[in-house]
């Protein structure tokens, strides 16, 4: 039987342990100049839940630019064997943007699949971010 998924606000200190997995030094876009707790400071946080579970949790910050209103996606993790959860959960995510009257939604990964997967989705890269530590 399918699990229906919940997402619901959350206060950011519940979901930051779970969000910090998902800042692993793979996933890190920062290359560690930043703590998740920075990069989420500001944010709406929400959960996702199934049957009392917590399974998953991003975080979005809205910013107003001259000329668009954006949701950053600024962290998302977590997971539920058998289900995809960015299919599942980014058309929340979405509603939610448009909710808080964003035109656009913009995330930042490094990860390739993520990448290939929200291109099919209808998201476009619109840049690349390359970092050097020099110290």
């Amino acid at each position: 039987m399918a699990q229906t998924l919940n997402v619901q606000p959350a206060d950011l200190a519940d979901v930051l342990e779970l969000l910090d997995l998902a800042g692993s030094a793979k996933a890190d876009t920062t290359l560690g100049a930043a703590t998740m707790a920075e990069l989420c400071r500001d944010t709406l946080a929400f959960s996702v839940d199934a049957d009392g579970e917590r399974l998953a949790a991003y975080a979005i910050k809205v910013v107003n630019h001259d000329n668009e209103r954006v949701a950053w996606v600024m962290a998302a993790g977590g997971g539920m064997r058998g289900v995809d959860l960015t299919a599942t959960v980014l058309p929340a995510i979405e509603y939610q943007a448009q909710q808080l009257n964003a035109g656009q939604i913009a995330i930042t990964t490094r990860r390739r699949g993520l990448i290939h997967k929200l291109s099919a989705m209808g998201y476009t890269v619109a840049g690349i971010t390359l970092r050097k530590n020099i110290k």
